[in-house]
């Protein structure tokens, strides 16, 4: 009997987290960035994202892979082993909502959000903030979205300039200093997440 009560009192723990979990695994992130020959432009539908109603932990993974660019040159250079996509092949920000004690996400409503966490990018850790809303629905679901600028550094500005600049088609003859990405790039997320 006290076999049989411990484990109902686990089943009864464990329901309880995973409540307060929601998930998706396919949110949408666009990324633009705006350079001398044309705007970059580039879609993933395949971003995982997971939100602990309890703690406001947050978490996005994207395979750098599983963005599809405007321009097919483009997802050829994204996908070699010069930017190391396959040494570091995604993208992760593992972050927290810090106003989380001003959301109820038990009624439906729309609320400013603030994340603050450590984005994970190539070789690369930085702390990025980023605002946002959270929609919960009456169904259950919340959606979430948010748009924030990333500041490239200088020198993955210099090496992404270069590599694109060996693989892009001789043909369009581009000066050496023409290219020039932005060292900004604007990105837009919205996720759609269901309890566990």
């Amino acid at each position: 009997m006290k076999k049989m009560l411990i484990l109902f009192g686990l089943i009864i723990v464990f329901s309880t987290v995973n409540a307060q979990t929601y998930v998706t695994r396919t949110a949408h992130l666009n990324i633009k960035s705006a350079n001398k020959v044309q705007n970059i432009v580039a879609d993933n539908y395949q971003v995982a994202c997971q939100l602990n109603a309890q703690t406001g932990d947050f978490k996005i993974t994207a395979l750098i892979k599983s963005f599809e660019y405007q321009i097919g040159a483009v997802n050829r250079v994204m996908n070699t082993r010069n930017i190391n996509v396959t040494e570091y092949p995604r993208i992760t920000y593992d972050g927290k909502i810090a106003n989380l004690k001003q959301i109820n996400l038990s009624k439906p409503g729309s609320y400013p959000v603030k994340f603050k966490g450590m984005l994970y990018i190539w070789d690369e850790k930085r702390l990025t903030d980023a605002n946002g809303t959270l929609i919960v629905k009456s169904d259950g679901t919340i959606e979430g979205k948010s748009n924030f600028t990333i500041a490239i550094e200088e020198v993955n500005v210099q090496k992404i300039d270069q590599i694109m600049r060996q693989k892009l088609p001789v043909s369009l003859n581009l000066q050496p200093n023409t290219l020039g990405i932005s060292k900004n790039i604007q990105v837009n997320a919205l996720a759609i997440l269901k309890k566990q």
